[in-house]
């Protein structure tokens, strides 16, 4: 059976998606069967018809990607769940996390939000994204920004997954400058302060390619800087 890691970020609009193609990307490169879960969907594309992510991933990327639940509002699952009259059950959630386990040696499966984020509202209370990625026993890396806020939103996320007992691999900087001051302390700051590993730095992508994303994959395979994500999913390098 394959292993899965669950792609979350410090907030909306941070970069997961670019961020699952890159690993989904960097895995296959280094000869790994990889697929990229992407559970539960809100919000359509540009083109006003499409998923946004899958639109993204099979579309941009020519990626294969699962899913399960798509409903149109741009808002939290929640609530497009109620809009849209649709039922999430956890259960087939991890069903076909399971299911694709087994077809391949690595799964990323990619959020909805951050870790705070309500995916079913019952009478008994809320179903948080933390819910699952517990009942699936899951590491997960954070997928973070550099610039100013990045502090707050880092530290913030990551003690709330360790207030419910999640196992944090590490963090990914995404459209970060290393020629931006802010940004670099930014960065320093937040490995000082959460004694995580930064698995990777995804550089501003004014074209966000298919090629660009593979061409910066292999390069970060070259600079052996997939090695601290290796030992933290507990394969050999």
């Amino acid at each position: 059976m394959g292993k899965a890691v669950f792609i979350t970020g410090t907030g909306t609009d941070i970069g997961k998606t670019v961020v699952t193609s890159f690993l989904a990307f960097a895995f296959e490169q280094m000869g790994w069967k990889t697929a990229i879960y992407k559970p539960i969907q809100t919000g359509l594309a540009e083109d006003g018809r499409s998923f946004a992510e899958q639109y993204w991933y099979e579309t941009r990327m020519e990626q294969k990607a699962a899913g399960l639940y798509c409903m149109e509002p741009a808002v939290s699952p929640h609530f497009a769940a109620r809009l849209t009259n649709t039922t999430i059950e956890p259960k087939m959630i991890q069903q076909k996390l399971s299911e694709l386990k087994h077809q391949y040696d690595f799964v990323f499966v990619e959020g909805a939000g951050g870790l705070a984020v309500p995916l079913i509202e019952t009478e008994a209370g809320f179903y948080m994204t933390k819910d699952l990625i517990r009942d699936g026993e899951l590491p997960i890396i954070i997928v973070s920004l550099a610039g100013l806020g990045a502090i707050h939103h880092a530290v913030t996320t990551v003690s709330y997954a360790k207030q419910h007992s999640l196992d944090v691999i590490g963090l990914v900087i995404n459209q970060f400058d290393n020629q931006n001051a802010i940004h670099v302390d930014n960065v320093r700051t937040i490995q000082r302060l959460l004694d995580l590993p930064v698995l990777a730095k995804i550089p501003v992508l004014p074209n966000a390619s298919k090629q660009a994303l593979k061409e910066l994959a292999q390069t970060w395979i070259e600079r052996g800087e997939q090695t601290l994500l290796l030992g933290g999913l507990s394969v050999e390098v």
